[in-house]
Formats: structure tokens, C-alpha cells, sequence
């Protein structure tokens, strides 16, 4: 049975690496692009997300292990299992944007990078893979990254505006 297994697990990362590389040179019914379009878009924003926290999950092991240096020496698949509307799907990437995203995840969990700074860098290599497929929107990936972002930039302002309201005006310090 492990054999059958293998042999799926093989023709579904096939299929998943067609769909990446065929992307680019879509036609066709121009509903039908745009739909296959926002689907890869959905799933590569799921697998680089998945991928920075993997490398950040491992550089935190790492780190907690109290080995030595700064390199936790980890790797991730340029083949994920992706959680879909309809289950899980073999989603590719080439190992070039896979390594980034994971040392991405794991050079911010170990403080080289801060928040605005990976949300920067992901947002420039999406671009690049959003340019190559010819995708109609660009991926957006790392959103609970951006969220926190957000709210610790929303935080800080409000403690600003905090300070501001309990002067008098009519006072002169």
C-alpha cells in the first residue's frame, strides 16, 4: 500500500508543479484565467505563509536547544499540503521563493528583521512571482504579520493621541 501511496503523493506534486509553470502562458476564456489566476494566488499566499512560520518554528527549536550559531540549518519543500475550501492540495513553489520565505520566517523570529522590514521583503519577492505568473492581483502573503503591524502602529498612536488630550490648552507649562 506505502507504494500506491508514493505513487499519488508523485503524480499530485507533478500536477502541482503543471499548474505552477503552465501560469504564465495561459489562454483561453479570459473568466477561466482570471478564476485559475485568483486560485494559484490563494494557494501560494497559504504556502508562503505556511513557510515563514515553519522557518520561524524551527529557528525558535533551535534556538531553545541552545545549540550554537545563528544558522538553525532548516529546510522546507518546495512541495506543501495546503488547506483548501475543498481539502487539502499539493501546492508548488519553486525552492528558490521557498527558501526565502522560510529564512525569511527564520531570521525574524531570531530579531534580524523587524515586522515592517519582512513585510517589505515579501512583499517585494511576491511581486516577482506575481509578475512571472502574470497574476491579475498581486500576493499578498504574511496578513496576520500585517495585522499585527497595524495594531501595534494603531496602539502607539493612540497613546500619542492619549497624552494630547489630557493637556489644557489654555495652559502654558
Amino acid at each position: 500500500m506505502a507504494l500506491f501511496k508514493g505513487l499519488k503523493e508523485t503524480k499530485e506534486r507533478k500536477k502541482a508543479k503543471s499548474f505552477y509553470e503552465q501560469m504564465p502562458k495561459l489562454s483561453g476564456d479570459p473568466r477561466e484565467i482570471r478564476k485559475l489566476r485568483a486560485l494559484i494566488s490563494a494557494r501560494l499566499t497559504g504556502f508562503i505563509d505556511m513557510t515563514f512560520i515553519e522557518g520561524a518554528k524551527d529557528m525558535e527549536r533551535f534556538q531553545e536547544s541552545g545549540a550554537a550559531g545563528i544558522d538553525s540549518g532548516g529546510f522546507s519543500s518546495a512541495y506543501k499540503a495546503v488547506k483548501t475550501v475543498g481539502g487539502l492540495v499539493i501546492v508548488y513553489l519553486p525552492q528558490k521563493y521557498t527558501n526565502f520565505f522560510y529564512d525569511l520566517g527564520a531570521r525574524y523570529q531570531s530579531a534580524h528583521l523587524t515586522k515592517i522590514r519582512v513585510i517589505a521583503l515579501a512583499d517585494d519577492t511576491s511581486k516577482e512571482i506575481s509578475q512571472i505568473l502574470n497574476l491579475d492581483n498581486e500576493l499578498s502573503p504574511l496578513g496576520f504579520l500585517r495585522i499585527e503591524a497595524e495594531n501595534e502602529e494603531t496602539e502607539s498612536s493612540s497613546d500619542q493621541d492619549q497624552g494630547e488630550i489630557g493637556e489644557d490648552p489654555g495652559s502654558s507649562s
